[in-house]
């Protein structure tokens, strides 16, 4: 997952390729690369504001220049089809989201009228989202502590409409 986010949305890729040369000295140090991959990533800058109370927000780490990345399990993303709105669906069906548990996340408050920037990325690998779809992100934040760890109370904030790089 990306370490920082700049303004907007990015795709990160990865690219580099190595093969072995017949006759190379394999007595020396060297570096190989048996395999190569693009790996596509959606980052996303997401900045809440509260109005005439606080904000709590679970954030699960921090990436350079300490920007908070949100928890997966208090953001979704949603795709707009057919004129509705719907939680992105897993690429693979095998496939299993995880998550930090709420009673390990760390919180941000906001204080009433202020705001905050987080980040967000998710691999357009692993979800059935391509590009120019129709996105918006749903943040679930709590008015205080206890309700963050209960569950109870959540507050769901949703982004505009953006569409996918």
């Amino acid at each position: 997952m990306a370490k920082r986010v700049l303004f907007g949305i990015l795709t990160g890729v990865f690219l580099a390729t190595t093969q072995t040369v017949s006759g190379q000295n394999l007595s020396k140090p060297r570096a190989d690369v048996p395999r190569v991959q693009l790996i596509q990533s959606v980052s996303i800058q997401v900045t809440l504001f509260s109005a005439e109370k606080e904000l709590l927000v679970p954030y699960c780490s921090e990436g350079e220049g300490g920007t908070e990345s949100l928890c997966n399990l208090s953001i979704h993303i949603e795709i707009e089809t057919q004129g509705r709105w719907r939680p992105i669906k897993l690429r693979h069906s095998d496939a299993v989201m995880g998550g930090i548990p709420p009673d390990k996340w760390k919180y941000r408050v906001i204080p009433a009228e202020n705001r905050h920037d987080f980040f967000f990325a998710f691999s357009k690998d692993d979800f059935a989202v391509e590009r120019g779809q129709r996105l918006r992100v749903v943040v679930t934040a709590w008015p205080d502590e206890q309700s963050m760890r209960t569950g109870k109370q959540p507050i769901q904030l949703t982004s505009p409409p953006f569409g996918c790089p």
